[in-house]
């Protein structure tokens, strides 16, 4: 029979253990005091819940003080084995062991965490028994958010709690709440009926039992931030039970990303795309290599879906034999997603999908079907499965700058752009940057085409030159859509550039490397992989329309040229904006701060849009690669591609 002395000694030792590693830390090695926690704060309702099981994990102290030095933080005790309290401690636990612990424990509730009111002693013998759950009188308590601390973040949780349901799932970000919430209410919906309330509340418990088998070490991420993670890969399975073993294994797939949060792996940023003479000692495929190509929209009507089936046909064509295509596109997720399993189904061997919001859906299928290979068309700092590619914009932006700077006359000229994303404020600083190069007193007013309303007031009447942003992403605009470069004078609007971006080069190199057995060898470069490539790569391009003036042209071409053989730095030398950066920085920027600006230069009349102030078709955009998402590590740059093994 066990001694029950000896039980209560081993449950002491782990009580001294973690008070010496919590001061080791400098943290308080005690239970936390509900009424100290209260002690400032303004209490507004009360909800008596019935009795329910709750999870031991949750309960992290007690509501008054008397008996907070009697347990260390871990719940387990401190006292001597002579005391009063020590034989409470063992004949309960002896109890437990026959009989079982009946009778429910009280606590509060707040801020998702349980404060014992009654039974400290149960839950300590509980824990260390490693019961998961304990019955328990559940109080709730709600304060007014002005007087916490972390007021964004609990008014964020208290919104959550009631559109779901769930009283204990805790983020480390106030947005991510939201974000939680876009992917499980449908259309329309403001919160969960009982039914949905019940099977997330479910769905949750599993996930965070798995999560805690698998995670022994401390994490940054809370259990809701592991669960947000999980479902922005995978997708909510409304109504569906999903047995723990399947869960274990979608977990494990993006376990470093859960592990690393808030920051993510490193991802490789490749600015060099060359197929190189390197020829794979394997044997060449046999069969034509299967490439599909899914996007978003509807290439009769969208000008960027239509350019990417283009470009995709136009490689299909140059490699005749060597590959076989198929091509979707859609509005609706369930719509890729049919895409995606359709392409599985035929075999493909590649699947590109052409727009940033696919990401997700590209994520999720990637984790499935590991064999495949994916990659979406974005600029994403975070190391996945998925390589992503995108276009060097800022550089064809600067030129702009040059000629809209050369044009003006008012030293006054617009700047409508469209998403806040990662590149997007490089496209904008380069404009600006263009436009002091040849008129270094002028002004760059900025706007935005997604936010619900006006940024900028302070737009000039005489304002001569106007850069309107739009071709990227958007898959609603159409052939009518005005955007580009434009001459406002003299009650004319006339487009002065015109943006080309040659995908069929990047769609024929990637399927060139599969096909010499050299796609693998650029992982070397790092554990995920952007291609961010621009002029000296052949994949983007401007060209100006005759209303420019001959010199201006000229000079225009002689700067394309020395971006293209990489002898002009765009950004040598920047001033920012003095509340955003310290100015001036005489250091050149490297392609990763290029990458992830989130700064705007000093000649700019203008700011970057919160989440809040976007239309709901742009929060999507920004919900997945906006500069305020989750935050990655830098980018690791890789210049070179010679594809040689390493």
């Amino acid at each position: 029979m066990t001694n029950v002395t000896d039980v209560y000694l081993q449950a002491r030792k782990q009580a001294l253990t973690c008070v010496n590693e919590k001061k080791r830390l400098n943290e308080d090695p005690y239970l936390p005091v509900l009424d100290h926690i209260l002690k400032d704060q303004t209490i507004i309702k009360k909800e008596f819940h019935s009795l329910q099981e709750i999870p031991t994990h949750s309960i992290i102290g007690t509501c008054h003080e008397g008996r907070t030095h009697s347990f260390a933080a871990n719940f387990m005790p401190l006292l001597e084995t002579n005391t009063e309290f020590a034989h409470k401690w063992m004949n309960l636990y002896q109890y437990a062991l026959s009989e079982g612990l009946h009778d429910a424990i009280t606590v509060y509730l707040f801020f998702g965490h349980y404060f014992v009111e009654e039974g400290n002693k149960r839950v300590s013998v509980t824990r260390l028994l490693n019961n998961p759950l304990i019955q328990a009188n559940v109080i709730e308590l709600i304060v007014d958010c002005q007087s916490i601390e972390q007021s964004d973040l609990y008014s964020a949780y208290l919104n959550f709690r009631q559109a779901s349901g769930i009283t204990t799932l805790l983020m480390s970000k106030a947005k991510n709440y939201d974000r939680l919430l876009k992917l499980i209410l449908k259309d329309n919906q403001e919160e969960l009926n009982d039914h949905q309330k019940e099977d997330l509340s479910s769905f949750f418990k599993t996930f965070e039992t798995v999560l805690s088998k698998i995670v022994l070490e401390p994490i940054a991420a809370t259990p809701g931030d592991a669960f947000l993670l999980f479902l922005e890969v995978y997708g909510y399975p409304e109504g569906q039970i999903i047995p723990d073993t399947v869960i274990e294994k979608e977990l494990m797939r993006i376990l470093p990303t859960i592990k690393t949060y808030p920051h993510s792996p490193k991802a490789a940023l490749l600015t060099k795309a060359e197929i190189s003479d390197h020829k794979s000692l394997f044997a060449a495929f046999k069969e034509p290599i299967k490439a599909v190509l899914i996007s978003q929209g509807d290439p009769q009507t969208s000008i960027w879906t239509a350019t990417h089936e283009q470009a995709f046909h136009k490689m299909a064509n140059a490699l005749q034999n060597q590959v076989a295509i198929q091509c979707y596109s859609g509005h609706q997720n369930e719509e890729i997603i049919q895409a995606m399993e359709n392409s599985i189904a035929w075999g493909a061997q590649v699947i590109f999908t052409s727009h940033p919001l696919l990401l997700q859906i590209t994520n999720r299928f990637a984790a499935k079907y590991p064999k495949v290979r994916f990659l979406n068309c974005s600029l994403n700092p975070e190391s996945t499965a998925v390589r992503s590619y995108s276009t060097r914009g800022y550089e064809i932006m600067f030129l702009q700058g040059l000629a809209a700077g050369a044009l003006s006359h008012s030293s006054h000229i617009g700047y409508i752009a469209d998403y806040p994303i990662y590149g997007a404020i490089a496209n904008i600083n380069a404009f600006a940057l263009g436009v002091k190069m040849v008129r270094p007193h002028a002004k760059v007013y900025l706007d935005w085409s997604t936010t619900t309303m006006a940024t900028n007031r302070e737009f000039p009447m005489d304002i001569d030159m106007i850069y309107i942003a739009g071709q990227e992403f958007d898959p609603a605009i159409q052939k009518g859509k005005r955007f580009g470069l434009f001459d406002v004078r003299a009650s004319k609007f006339s487009n002065l550039s015109t943006i080309q971006q040659k995908w069929s080069v990047f769609y024929t190199q990637i399927i060139q490397s599969i096909l010499n057995r050299t796609y693998r060898f650029d992982e070397a470069k790092g554990s995920s992989i952007n291609y961010w490539l621009g002029i000296s790569n052949g994949l983007i391009d401007v060209s100006f329309s005759q209303e420019l003036p001959f010199e201006t042209k000229r000079m225009i071409e002689l700067i394309k040229n020395n971006i293209a053989q990489n002898n002009f730095n765009i950004f040598e030398e920047t001033n920012a904006q003095s509340h955003q950066k310290p100015v001036p920085d005489p250091t050149p920027l490297s392609m990763e701060e290029i990458a992830t600006m989130n700064w705007l230069v000093d000649n700019i009349v203008g700011t970057i849009p919160t989440d809040i102030q976007l239309i709901p078709s742009a929060e999507k955009v920004v919900q997945i690669h906006g500069l305020d998402s989750i935050d990655p590590l830098p980018f690791h740059v890789a210049q070179e591609m010679d594809h040689e093994p390493k």
